[in-house]
């Protein structure tokens, strides 16, 4: 018997998209597991990779998105300045900043 890594390196692996996916023995012989998302996709046997080239490319767009939320630093200044404006435009006391919520709010940033 044959496991799946030979019958995917026999038939589908001449494209670069297969770099993104693990398909390893483990697997079913029809799914192969995008290692971005962990997500299972249907493979078919006669050489279509054009969705798991529009999964590949759909995956690394939302990395990118996150990163570049998550790599933006905190910076004190700009703070200051969004919450002068955030009181101003509102209307709110100066004394907001003392609430119980917004010093909750203040310490997750």
């Amino acid at each position: 018997m044959r496991d799946s890594l030979s019958i995917f390196s026999d038939i589908a692996v001449k494209t670069i998209v297969w770099n993104y996916f693990e398909t390893g023995p483990v697997l079913d012989l029809k799914k192969a597991r995008c290692v971005y998302c962990k997500c299972l996709l249907r493979v078919d046997l006669m050489d279509e990779t054009s969705h798991l080239h529009a999964h590949v490319k759909s995956s690394l767009k939302k990395k990118n998105q996150v990163n570049k939320v998550k790599s933006q630093a905190f910076d004190q200044q700009r703070f200051r300045k969004k919450l002068v404006s955030m009181i101003t435009v509102h209307e709110n006391p100066l004394s907001i900043v003392d609430h119980v919520e917004f010093k909750n709010y203040s310490f997750s940033l």
